[in-house]
């Protein structure tokens, strides 16, 4: 594992799923949201190539949690992921283009469109050797919204970047 990578891990070991959660709710919060609204908090954070990335309080549950039965079940997310939440402090570091290593694909996802019809264009950030990858989605007003994060394994990480055109991010 990178150095920096391994540095910024999360400690949540001798924690009960519940501490890890609310211990990594509360990381969440402090690490990319700064404003309240009435919808809750929320954040905003730049990409390696100064776009702006919404960070919504309210996504915790979907980046953090998982699928509570063996076979995965894409809507069910009832199990607190302490592997995703270890993680927590990657997300930052990796789309702000902090981490060597790193890549991005903007990902045609012909499956979703807008109501105009036009395929709808994520962005997705990928580190290969710990085949980690994190979501985001394209926001109405330009720049994106922070979906997800999670481990995967190599043969999906090939199958989602099929056709798509991923670029080293650069730190120079």
């Amino acid at each position: 594992m990178d150095i920096v990578l391994a540095s910024l891990l999360l400690d949540l070991s001798n924690l009960s799923d519940k501490e890890a959660e609310e211990k990594t709710f509360q990381e969440y919060v402090r690490l990319y949201t700064d404003r309240e609204t009435y919808k809750g908090m929320i954040g905003v954070r730049k990409t390696h190539d100064g776009e702006d990335v919404i960070f919504y309080e309210w996504r915790f549950d979907h980046a953090f949690f998982e699928s509570a039965y063996k076979t995965s079940r894409k809507y069910n997310k009832g199990k607190f992921a302490m592997h995703r939440a270890t993680r927590i402090q990657w997300i930052g570091e990796i789309i702000s283009g902090n981490v060597d290593g790193c890549e991005f694909c903007d990902f045609p996802n012909s499956d979703r469109r807008d109501s105009s019809g036009r395929i709808i264009i994520q962005r997705i950030y990928i580190v290969r050797e710990e085949n980690y990858i994190i979501w985001l989605e394209p926001h109405q007003k330009g720049g994106w919204w922070f979906s997800t994060a999670y481990v995967a394994n190599e043969g999906y990480i090939r199958r989602i970047t099929k056709g798509c055109h991923c670029k080293k991010i650069s730190r120079d």
